[in-house]
């Protein structure tokens, strides 16, 4: 019996010797947690197809979501379906005036108009280069990325949204504002032992 004693205490050693070494080996380091960052990011395109756009205008109709491009001498514009903003949906190239007339928009609202006889300027918009910068390292920012020969910007704060359009098209960005991982914890926290 104590032939049997000796080899089983042996093994059990030889176990907890080698046990953690291999289980030292398995276990998989994680990789630092890099804090939350904000962002700007672009989530639909849509090609050019007429003149310059000059002005965009924002609304809302039951629950979708339209954007009106006005194009440059108030002559046409196009309507967005941007309810879905990485999939935006051209609606209708119309015109804004009547026949003969330079008319541009005042106001929109949902699927209606509000249009001003006030002259269009026929000039081109003065182009401007708009640039995505990310400040997370202030020592070295960088640009994260660049739209030259923007003629028009707007944006539609309740949902995050940036428009843009240049000779490439209209772009739409939305904005990531980064979580607080202090508010979480402190949420996490309410949700748990507060219900």
């Amino acid at each position: 019996m104590r032939s049997l004693y000796l080899p089983l205490s042996f093994l059990a050693l030889l176990g907890v010797i080698v046990l953690p070494t291999a289980h030292a080996k398995d276990k998989k380091t994680k990789p630092a947690v890099k804090d939350p960052q904000d962002s700007i990011e672009v989530v639909g395109h849509i090609p050019a197809a007429n003149s310059p756009v000059t002005r965009f205008l924002a609304t809302q109709h039951y629950s979708s979501y339209y954007l009106y491009a006005e194009h440059q001498g108030g002559q046409d514009v196009t309507m967005i379906d941007v309810t879905k903003a990485n999939r935006p949906n051209v609606l209708a190239e119309m015109p804004s005036a009547l026949p003969g007339n330079s008319d541009s928009l005042a106001v929109v609202a949902g699927t209606a108009a509000l249009v001003s006889s006030a002259p269009a300027t026929a000039a081109a918009p003065a182009a401007q280069t708009i640039r995505i910068m990310d400040f997370s390292d202030p020592l070295h920012p960088k640009v994260t990325r660049e739209f030259a020969g923007v003629t028009a910007t707007s944006r539609d704060d309740r949902r995050g949204l940036i428009f843009v359009a240049n000779g490439e098209g209209i772009w739409i960005l939305q904005q990531h504002l980064a979580e607080d991982p202090e508010v979480e914890k402190a949420y996490a926290n309410y949700v748990l032992y507060s219900h």
